[in-house]
């Protein structure tokens, strides 16, 4: 049976990572053969999230509630979860977007990690604060 608060720990410890940008953090969180976003591999995966963090602007928090299992077994388990993002940008919250994850979590060295995501969102994903070049204006 998976340890379920080790499982919700871990949930929580990703959200944390992902809204300090906290890649070390982050990789603490994934398997060594994660798959995500159609990336495979924990270094690559970290790496994809550290290139997105720097076309951010706002800060982040990530919510992670209603955390059950689906599939439980000794190594390894599937949860499901509502994911609720909130951005602050220039002293301003707002709710970004709702969803739910289901992750499947692995018991490696010890520690349930990661491996797998599938996210299925209740609004088209649009980052919201990505950087814009400046646009080019033409004075005659």
């Amino acid at each position: 049976m998976a340890d379920y608060a080790a499982v919700q720990e871990l949930l929580a410890r990703y959200c944390h990572a992902h809204d300090e940008r906290d890649l070390e953090l982050l990789a603490s969180c994934f398997a060594a053969d994660i798959s995500l976003m159609g990336v495979s591999g924990r270094d690559n995966v970290v790496a994809a999230y550290g290139a997105g963090y720097q076309q951010l602007t706002a800060k982040r928090r990530h919510v992670i509630s209603n955390v059950y299992v689906v599939e439980d077994g000794d190594e390894r388990a599937v949860v499901r979860s509502y994911i609720t993002l909130y951005l602050v940008h220039d002293e301003e919250l707002s709710l970004h977007l709702t969803g739910v994850y289901t992750d499947t979590v692995v018991l490696e060295d010890g520690a349930w990690k990661i491996q797998g995501r599938e996210v299925v969102l209740d609004v088209p994903y649009n980052p919201g604060d990505v950087q814009k070049a400046p646009v080019a204006t033409y004075r005659g």
